[in-house]
């Protein structure tokens, strides 16, 4: 397991996708703060409920504010990342050697998981120093300890992320194709993204939705105490996710031939 995440270090440092992906994640609070400011200096006013992110303390929310554009950029590195193993047959030449299927999707996964963490981490911190410079730190409303409802939040928006990221990688395995890959995992994100906002205005449908962890990501405010209080079930949905898919991932993958 160990040579297989070290093997994976060694190709992401060499890897454009890892560039261009880190690239977007970074630079995507830049541009935001950028926009708010020209918005202000239009006459505009900030609101928190709509722009999600207004100063600096509400800058950890900013795996919220850009949560579809996260999905979006990691189900296509995800794709790539896997798919193209399967396409290039870099796949047999590692399972030739003996090594574990299990091992391998795994690795896959923390690697697919750390990328994740990296990325969000470096966007929120740039999010809340950016934010901070231009509109001054500020505070969330309602919020006494801010430390702890920081690292809460960050946390649980972090564990929705990765939710969907073992789903992605669940979804390469079974497609082995890149281009395949990207097509359900968008298909994904973007049913999950928009049906729950239909299904939630009706009585019988509405709890089905909120097993869907981009149910809470795409529409919950995470700076309100009623929603708040859903962080345990947000963990939950994510943790059973991430168990679910994993398995069934790692189940399905060995079972299947590789050509």
């Amino acid at each position: 397991m160990l040579n297989l995440l070290t093997a994976e270090k060694i190709k992401l440092c060499r890897s454009k996708k890892l560039f261009i992906t880190l690239s977007i994640l970074f630079l995507l609070p830049i541009i935001q703060v950028m926009n708010s400011h020209w918005a202000v200096q239009s006459g505009n006013e900030l609101v928190q409920v709509i722009d999600t992110v207004i100063n600096g303390a509400t800058g950890v929310l900013m795996i919220k504010k850009n949560g579809l554009t996260i999905l979006l950029v990691m189900s296509a590195f995800i794709s790539f990342f896997i798919g193209e193993e399967f396409q290039n047959g870099t796949i047999r030449n590692a399972l030739s050697l003996g090594r574990s299927r299990t091992h391998y999707y795994l690795s896959k996964l923390v690697i697919a998981a750390l990328l994740s963490l990296v990325g969000v981490f470096i966007m929120t911190v740039i999010g809340m120093i950016s934010f901070t410079v231009v509109f001054g730190f500020g505070d969330v409303a309602e919020i006494t300890n801010y430390y702890s409802y920081a690292l809460k939040s960050f946390g649980i928006l972090y564990l929705l992320v990765l939710a969907s990221v073992s789903i992605f990688v669940m979804i390469s395995f079974l497609t082995k194709n890149s281009s395949f890959s990207l097509i359900w995992s968008f298909l994904y994100t973007i049913a999950t993204g928009l049906l729950p906002g239909i299904f939630q205005k009706t009585e019988h449908f509405k709890q089905v939705t909120n097993w869907f962890s981009e149910t809470f990501l795409f529409y919950s405010n995470f700076a309100t105490p009623e929603d708040m209080a859903l962080y345990p079930e947000m963990a939950i949905v994510s943790l059973i996710t991430i168990v679910i898919s994993s398995a069934l991932g790692i189940v399905l993958f060995k079972r299947s031939d590789i050509k």
